[in-house]
């Protein structure tokens, strides 16, 4: 028996049989891409959303009311029986999946007026109503039995305008996920993606502008601070600044007395460093003397004189070298010894000065008072000294002894150097000795000369050796004195000659 074919008109067809068939298969059995996002303005996501952002082309809609009549055949008998889609939830959570078609118990083909459609084909066209039905978001309606293919068609095409018109009101974030995103709204995107970014910016300035004035807050309190410290420094410093020109105003009045004072109890500006640099000066003068005196190689030495003047001074006879073999240079070292004797014997000698007549007496005042007070003693022999410097008559006094004493030294050297002429340099050398006794007499503690004993073993540290000496000798000659004070403050080392 034979399945009367329903009239289907060709204009109601939006597309072959064949292509709707492939185009279902396609979309069916495409793998979905879930989105685990779901846009803000749509929080229920509607089957075709679901639908369109897993990449499905949305299907037709088709009415409820016309729904498709598929003819079967049953042990030879024709039946007709009704597809009845499933019916949608209100507001599925989910997009319901697409229902299986089913499977034909024989082969039918549906053919239209004017098309013949193959058997084949009926199970795509089947899947491909069920597709459309399943995605559309309207109530379903139970499809009336025998319901005209035309209105089905109808309901096919109402559907895909709608379809279309929900695309069209799909929001940016569903455009953007389809990649069908408009000019407009990228434009937009981009502005308000600009203005998060200024705005985080914005915010990020703010904060790094609070630091920066806290920063500035606490460096204005330091710097305050600071000022604080330099005004109390500066204060600090105009007080020492006046305290220390006072004390400066303090110290020259200080000064100016204690130079009054020091000029009445001292006779010369002399201190032990100047006494030792006038001594020392005294020692090289009195060796420059005799080197001159005797010549090149000693050719102006009278042995015969200097030695008879040698035994008549005792020292010969204590010589370790006897007269006969004694050599020039023997003969100059004992007339240094000779020139600085006479000079301690005529200046340094003396309790207070050559010139000062009352010497014995005022030895014996000047240890009376020393032992009672001491302090008194010295203040008194000290203005002594300053009384014979600044009596007028002292400059006479001083003339006429260093004279006879430069005399006496002349003659001698005459006699001893040949063609030698030395009376003023010897005159130099007692008005030295004269000035440098009293300087030495007028100290707080008085310098005076000490001599060496005959046959003292040699001591480096204390002793001065003079030319051709034996180091590890005794002394067998002292050329000149050491000068010391009574507390040893003051030493100048003796110079010796060892055998």
């Amino acid at each position: 028996m034979t399945t009367p074919k329903p009239d289907i008109p060709a204009a109601a067809t939006p597309a072959s049989p064949t292509t709707l068939t492939q185009e279902a298969d396609r979309d069916f059995f495409k793998e979905p891409a879930f989105s685990t996002t779901t846009p803000k303005d749509d929080p229920v996501p509607s089957p075709t959303v679901e639908t369109t952002k897993l990449g499905i082309k949305p299907e037709p809609k088709v009415d409820v009311a016309a729904a498709p009549v598929v003819a079967t055949t049953t042990n030879g008998q024709a039946q007709e029986t009704p597809i009845t889609p499933k019916a949608d939830a209100a507001t599925p959570a989910a997009p319901a999946p697409t229902p299986a078609a089913a499977a034909p118990t024989s082969p039918t083909t549906i053919t239209p007026a004017t098309t013949t459609v193959a058997t084949s084909a009926v199970p795509g066209i089947t899947a491909a109503i069920a597709a459309a039905v399943s995605s559309t978001n309207d109530v379903d309606m139970p499809l009336a039995p025998e319901t005209p293919i035309e209105e089905l068609n109808l309901s096919i095409e109402e559907s895909i305008e709608e379809d279309s018109d929900q695309d069209e009101a799909l929001s940016d974030d569903d455009l953007r996920e389809n990649g069908t995103e408009s000019e407009e709204a990228r434009q937009a995107r981009q502005v308000q993606d600009r203005i998060e970014e200024l705005q985080m910016r914005n915010n990020i300035l703010e904060a790094s502008l609070d630091e920066t004035v806290t920063e500035k807050h606490r460096i204005e309190g330091e710097y305050s601070r600071a000022i604080g410290y330099s005004q109390d420094l500066h204060r600090q410093l105009i007080d020492t600044q006046q305290k220390l020109q006072k004390r400066e105003r303090d110290y020259e009045v200080m000064s100016k007395n204690y130079l009054e004072h020091v000029r009445l109890i001292r006779a010369t500006d002399d201190d032990h460093s100047t006494i030792i640099d006038r001594l020392t000066q005294l020692k090289a003068s009195i060796e420059h003397l005799v080197r001159k005196a005797q010549g090149s190689r000693s050719v102006n030495l009278n042995k015969e004189v200097v030695i008879e003047h040698f035994k008549n001074s005792g020292l010969l006879e204590g010589f370790p070298i006897p007269a006969d073999k004694l050599e020039a240079f023997h003969l100059n070292l004992y007339m240094e010894s000779v020139i600085m004797s006479t000079l301690v014997t005529r200046f340094f000698g003396k309790a207070l000065s050559c010139i000062f007549s009352f010497n014995e007496g005022f030895k014996d005042i000047y240890d009376w008072m020393h032992e009672r007070n001491e302090k008194l003693a010295v203040r008194w022999r000290q203005q002594l000294c300053v009384m014979i410097t600044q009596d007028p008559a002292t400059k006479t006094r001083q003339e006429e002894e260093v004279n006879a004493a430069a005399t006496e030294l002349s003659e001698l050297v005459t006699k001893v150097y040949t063609n030698a002429n030395e009376l003023s340099k010897l005159k130099d050398l007692c008005n030295k000795a004269f000035e440098l006794s009293v300087a030495m007499t007028a100290l707080e503690s008085v310098i005076s000369p000490e001599t060496v004993a005959l046959g003292t073993a040699f001591d480096e540290e204390n002793m001065g050796t003079s030319l051709k000496s034996n180091p590890e000798g005794k002394v067998a000659l002292v050329i000149f004195p050491s000068f010391v004070d009574k507390e040893r403050a003051f030493n100048i080392r003796p110079k010796v000659w060892c055998y």
